[in-house]
């Protein structure tokens, strides 16, 4: 089993102060419930150009004319793909390091791979939802109540997490070039 991530960042959230990392998970030859997953997952896709579609378009929408793209679409060389059987998305304060994101990870692919092969990925562990409520609307609504209040009427709480904000971008940031393949899985089971 492996996971890729495949991006950090994400504006909703670095505005609320917290980094967003998106990873998908996938099986390997070997690993339990991998022929089922072969079956599920391998899919053929079409090769598309770098150019992409270059046909006619909605002159409103800009969006390809039915008829027309599934023409196209049906004309492109296809390669067969494995999909992963799983994404997750995770919130993480800015003080997190790539240790500590990868552990998460790492312990998400194990639950969820489990949870795959009883057919039941709806994120749960003993009959109790894994997936926590970060409570996203109220601290939506809190980042852009501070960011409109002056400074001068900030409380210090208020001052501190108007930071976060800016902790957060310079992390996401930093993460921008950091290969998460190449952390040593011993140091992210060292992380408590």
């Amino acid at each position: 089993m492996y996971f890729k991530i495949t991006n950090v960042g994400g504006q909703k959230y670095t505005d609320m102060g917290m980094i967003n990392v998106d990873a998908s998970f996938y099986l390997e030859p070997g690993d339990d419930g991998y022929d089922k997953y072969i079956a599920e997952h391998f899919v053929t896709v079409p090769i598309r150009p770098p150019e992409g579609y270059t046909g006619k378009v909605d002159k409103i929408t800009g969006e390809p004319i039915d008829k027309d793209y599934k023409t196209w679409i049906a004309t492109l060389p296809t390669e067969k793909r494995l999909n992963p059987f799983c994404n997750h998305s995770m919130q993480f304060e800015p003080s997190v390091t790539e240790e500590e994101i990868l552990y998460c990870f790492e312990l998400a692919l194990s639950m969820t791979h489990a949870n795959y092969l009883k057919d039941d990925l709806s994120c749960k562990i003993g009959g109790v939802t894994v997936n926590q409520n970060i409570h996203y609307d109220s601290r939506k609504a809190y980042y852009e109540g501070i960011k409109i209040i002056p400074d001068i009427s900030k409380t210090p709480k208020m001052i501190l997490d108007s930071k976060l904000i800016s902790d957060a971008a310079t992390k996401v940031s930093s993460f921008k070039d950091v290969d998460f393949t190449k952390i040593p899985t011993e140091v992210v089971y060292k992380v408590k």
